[in-house]
């Protein structure tokens, strides 16, 4: 597993915020975007609800979270 990914994951979850985490990683929203649809396709899950500029964990989000955080 990519561990930028994963601290990418762990950063959008305390941030909410695509700009924020892309600028935390030194990166752009595009490749934030590219991390976290990728992990979601590998596990088969949604880990994020995205709406109209919000953006909120899922409860899969928040079950993967914790695990994440100790492999980090």
């Amino acid at each position: 597993m990519d561990t930028r990914k994963l601290a990418t994951f762990i950063d959008l979850a305390q941030t909410c915020n695509y700009s924020r985490t892309a600028e935390n990683i030194f990166s752009t929203q595009a490749t934030v975007s590219k991390y976290i649809m990728a992990l979601e396709k590998d596990w088969g899950v949604t880990l994020f609800t995205r709406d109209h500029r919000t953006v909120t964990l899922t409860k899969a989000g928040a079950a993967i979270l914790p695990s994440v955080k100790t492999l980090i």
